[in-house]
């Protein structure tokens, strides 16, 4: 009998999404099904090796580049501890162990050097850290190379977290780094004081960092929780906090759980029976579910709405706090503004909570979106929302000025920006939200393998989000021969081909130009197509500093998204001044003599027009503009 197996059998063996899965087959990354949606066993095995031996190559191709790629030193600031972890990393990478092998040698390393272990350690000691290395140690087929890999290096504690380093670092090497894991430097957790007295969890505790940083020696262990998905850096939180508190009997509860499915297990799932004094973490901000999962946390989290996880992660923490505890998250910016956290900002904004938001800036290494540290305080008795920028100016946001239906937090505003933000959005307008098309850039999925330095037979030019200037293309740089069914994700064909406004993806400002070619754009660069404003107007509105500022003071975002655009106020306009705008447009763009400068200026001044704004008012935007990232101008505390 013919064994077949399905497509979607290819990704529950590699460990990929079913898209995944399909976007190779459409960037013949693999072969397509033989029949259907079906594999032969011997196609099957043939794709599974294949991947496989690629990633194996790619491995060791990555090593030999070890000492420029990533040594991750997890704020270790001494020359001459990062000149140990990269000797670690190294005898490591020439041992043949696993990394979980690798993280239990240096393990032992550091437990016997602070003399939590004899030297002569052997399973079945009477402690904790005995208890936890027999069993570690149960699992591996190389017990005595493990335990000699650094038997000759006395590795004193630092409270550096060392051995979390050394997994980070071993994770790059072999490919193995965790989606959504981000270091959080220690000069962000000053603030963060926990009293001895009282109980402390980190839900998304990693190697321990956080606690690392935020405790004393005089707290009592036994109130002390963590919790992560990775047993590995569990088993590293235990080592270090064991170290911390120089305790091989250390009562600590660590318990590996999945912050969005605890179901009937872990922290949360018995919140009515414990509750915490303090909650401090970092979740995890770009974990990505199946379709299958996200139906399974609709239904878990029906009052959310949403399956973005640290939406979850603060859900949950929020519900096991106590009426008198304390929280702080690390969160993106996008919390305060993105659509889709809406459910959630009720719940922390709306509900009598004393709250606090301090904005961090690019706070994280590698991390595209800024961030900021929510502190919420229930049983607190300011009822104003306090908001710090990072140059530490300051004010307070009155909770009612956060309204449905999004209850966005405009957290970068002063007072000033306030009032005015408020007066532009008193006009009487219209938004993109209704009767507008939006669409994406192309995803090729291999832009190697589709994008051409030059124009040859069929190709057309493709434009990115870097050719996109105000109201022009520059000089395209690839060109594609657009086959749409070959590529990863499109949006339809037509819509390429319409009179559409074609925006910057990546960017603080906005940034559009209004194609009247048909022309193509890759992914950095998306479009819409407004259905009842002229589309003269909206592209020379989105292109004024006007709104960008808007735009800055609205969102805080790097990334101008769909969401974004859809609430930005479009004024009702009467119809002469669309025809005005229309004829202007076109007197100026289709003259190259005509000054672009002063089409602008006279949009400008329809802008301030509609939307009331004086002559004081639109100098402190340019003002504002001008300023680096467009910060606040310093203000005392006052409510807003």
């Amino acid at each position: 009998m013919k064994v077949l197996l399905r497509k979607e059998e290819i990704g529950n063996n590699l460990g990929i999404s079913l898209a995944t899965v399909n976007n190779w087959i459409r960037t013949h990354v693999i072969p397509p099904p033989d029949m259907e949606n079906y594999y032969s066993r011997s196609a099957f095995d043939s794709i599974i090796g294949s991947v496989k031996n690629t990633l194996r190559l790619h491995s060791r191709a990555n090593r030999s580049l070890l000492e420029k790629k990533h040594i991750c030193y997890l704020g270790i600031t001494d020359r001459a501890r990062r000149k140990l972890l990269y000797n670690l990393v190294s005898r490591f990478e020439q041992s043949g162990l696993s990394i979980e092998e690798g993280v239990l040698a240096l393990a032992f390393a550091v437990l016997r050097s602070n003399n939590l272990i004899e030297d002569n350690w052997g399973i079945n000691g009477d402690s904790r850290t005995d208890a936890l290395l027999s069993k570690w140690m149960g699992k591996s087929k190389n017990q005595t190379r493990v335990k000699e890999l650094y038997s000759a290096y006395e590795i004193r504690n630092n409270n550096d977290d060392m051995l979390g380093a050394f997994y980070q670092s071993i994770q790059s090497v072999a490919q193995k780094s965790r989606a959504g894991s981000y270091y959080t430097p220690p000069e962000l957790l000053h603030e963060i004081i926990i009293p001895a007295g009282k109980t402390v969890l980190d839900p998304c505790c990693g190697s321990g960092g956080i606690l690392l940083k935020i405790l004393s020696r005089q707290h009592d262990p036994s109130m002390i929780f963590a919790g992560d998905t990775d047993g590995i850096a569990l088993k590293i939180c235990f080592v270090n906090l064991a170290l911390f508190f120089n305790d091989k009997n250390i009562p600590v509860h660590i318990i590996k759980q999945d912050i969005a499915f605890c179901g009937q297990d872990g922290l949360f799932a018995h919140r009515r029976q414990r509750r915490f004094d303090y909650i401090v973490t970092n979740p995890p901000w770009g974990s990505k579910f199946t379709k299958q999962q996200k139906k399974r946390l609709a239904a878990l989290y029906p009052k959310l709405a949403s399956s973005e996880i640290f939406s979850i992660a603060l859900y949950n923490a929020i519900n096991a706090l106590k009426q008198t505890g304390q929280l702080y998250f690390f969160l993106p910016c996008a919390f305060l503004n993105v659509a889709a956290h809406r459910n959630i900002r009720k719940m922390v904004f709306k509900q009598g909570n004393t709250v606090s938001v301090k904005l961090l800036g690019d706070a994280f290494t590698r991390v595209l979106s800024e961030s900021i540290l929510l502190h919420i305080h229930p049983g607190g008795k300011e009822k104003n929302i306090f908001i710090q920028n990072k140059e530490g100016q300051s004010f307070y946001l009155s909770p009612e000025r956060i309204t449905a239906p999004d209850y966005t937090v405009i957290a970068a505003n002063t007072i000033q920006d306030t009032m005015l933000m408020e007066k532009i959005y008193a006009v009487e307008h219209i938004t993109l939200k209704d009767n507008t098309v939006f669409g994406i850039g192309i995803v090729t999925g291999s832009n190697k393998s589709f994008l051409l330095k030059t124009k040859t037979g069929k190709a057309e030019a493709i434009y990115r989000g870097m050719d996109i200037q105000k109201y022009a293309f520059t000089e395209p740089e690839y060109f594609m021969e657009f086959c749409p069914e070959l590529y990863q994700q499109t949006a339809p064909q037509e819509y390429y081909r319409q009179k559409k406004i074609v925006y910057r993806f990546i960017g603080n400002k906005l940034v559009c130009v209004l194609d009247d070619k048909g022309s193509l754009i890759l992914n950095s660069a998306n479009f819409f197509i407004p259905g009842a404003y002229p589309i003269e107007t909206a592209v020379s509105l989105f292109n004024s500093g006007i709104y960008t500022y808007i735009f800055r003071k609205k969102f805080y975002s790097k990334k101008v998204l769909k969401s974004h655009l859809q609430h930005l106020p479009l004024p009702l306009l009467p119809g002469g001044v669309h025809r005005h705008i229309y004829d202007l447009y076109h007197k100026t763009f289709d003259s190259p003599c005509e000054n672009i400068r002063i089409f602008q200026s006279e949009i400008d001044g329809i802008i301030c027009g509609a939307f009331k704004i004086d002559a004081t008012q639109y100098s402190y935007i340019k003002e504002q503009l001008n300023a680096p990232q467009a910060s606040p101008v310093p203000c005392p505390a006052e409510t807003v």
